[in-house]
């Protein structure tokens, strides 16, 4: 995605209108390409609990496995603030369905090797694999 683009679906994610936030997020999954992954993995840094969901889902799709463990940081400071992460979870669970070979592998040595609370979120993650 052009730098541009990116940058102003940044800000729109940041907009007081519910659905100006809602479309940026959606053509940030949308339109997001793999030269975006370095800039959506700054977004999982983002003090905004919006920002860091709507950046997990190209994530997934994108880098997949290979940011689990950014992902699963991202995904405890949303419950470190107290939210739902309905969307991160969603986002999540999409790992075994798209990378069903590998993902049973990577996640457990997340369950196996990783601190709390990572651990834990990867041993529910497993639940999802299949045999």
């Amino acid at each position: 995605m052009e730098p541009h683009v990116f940058s102003s679906l940044v800000a729109a994610l940041n907009d007081r209108d519910v659905d100006t936030c809602v479309d940026a997020a959606g053509r940030l999954h949308k339109e997001s390409e793999a030269q975006d992954v370095p800039a959506l993995l700054e977004l999982l840094q983002s003090g905004d609990f919006f920002v860091r969901e709507a950046a997990a889902w190209p994530l997934v799709e994108l880098a997949g496995l290979k940011c689990l463990p950014e992902l699963l940081v991202a995904y405890q400071r949303g419950f470190d603030e107290g939210h739902d992460n309905d969307g991160f979870t969603a986002a999540l669970l999409e790992l075994p369905a798209i990378y069903p070979g590998e993902a049973r592998q990577v996640i457990e040595r997340i369950a196996e090797t990783y601190p709390e609370p990572m651990r834990g979120h990867a041993k529910w993650l497993l639940e999802f694999c299949g045999s």
